[in-house]
């Protein structure tokens, strides 16, 4: 275990050397805090002819689909694409299996410091739209079930990084593992959104996972299902990237 901690410090702080993480997550703040002076620039527009409790309150559950499926997912993908296809790309992956660390450990700390990343990304800008719907006097309506609904969706998200992970090991070059990874993500979210019958069977389609557990929840058959179908994803995508990885030589 305490390889694999070692190793996830050193994945962590390899991310925190990019600075394009710090900037992205500040455009990302910017987009929260954006959405709720486009609330207020109506209310402005109908001369207040609404409470500004009811125009501004739930602006975090409002921000929470622009988190889980576009700016985490980016996170994910270029995180993924930094520390495995771009780090082959720059020869420096070779530095990585020299060490006395196993593949496996190597492989699997490299896709928790990107859950890491896109952990800390979700709380910063959560709070950021909390503070923001507080300030704006939104009240705090929904804000603690937009951060339930949050933590819950890191479950699909982390199925999401290990589908990036494989997909690095099927490609040569960072701008193909991203463009790749890209391509691959808009074709599953575009296919589970106008193909109803392969929605649910698609890993994509749960990326909003909150919606089975908060508010009306399923049967529980019907639950049960659904997560062995993403257990499934996180064990298929984790076991084959693996296998890949274990055939890179230093």
């Amino acid at each position: 275990m305490q390889p694999f901690v070692a190793n996830l410090k050193n994945e962590l702080f390899k991310l925190s050397r990019r600075k394009k993480y710090i900037v992205f997550l500040i455009l990302g703040a910017l987009v929260c805090v954006g959405s709720a002076l486009r609330v207020l620039a109506a209310d402005l527009i109908l001369d207040e002819a609404l409470p500004r409790e009811l125009l501004v309150g739930g602006l975090t559950g409002e921000n929470l689909l622009f988190l889980l499926l576009l700016f985490l997912p980016l996170m994910a993908l270029m995180g993924c694409c930094d520390l495995f296809a771009g780090e082959q790309a720059d020869h420096t992956l070779r530095f990585s299996l020299m060490r006395p660390v196993g593949k496996g450990k190597l492989f699997f700390s490299k896709a928790a410091a990107v859950f890491l990343l896109c952990l800390f990304d979700l709380v910063v800008l959560l709070a950021v739209s909390a503070a923001a719907q507080l300030i704006m006097g939104g009240g705090s309506q929904g804000i603690a079930r937009s951060v339930a609904s949050g933590l819950l969706d890191l479950v699909p998200l982390a199925v999401l990084i290990l589908f990036f992970c494989l997909v690095n090991q099927l490609v040569k070059g960072s701008g193909l593992a991203v463009l790749a990874c890209l391509a691959a993500y808009v074709a599953l979210v575009v296919v589970g959104t106008y193909v109803p019958a392969a929605g649910g069977l698609l890993f994509t389609g749960y990326l909003r996972w909150h919606n089975l557990w908060v508010g009306v929840t399923l049967p529980f058959k019907a639950m049960l299902t659904r997560i062995g179908i993403l257990a499934g994803y996180g064990l298929v995508f984790g076991s084959c990237g693996y296998l890949l990885f274990d055939r890179k030589e230093a």
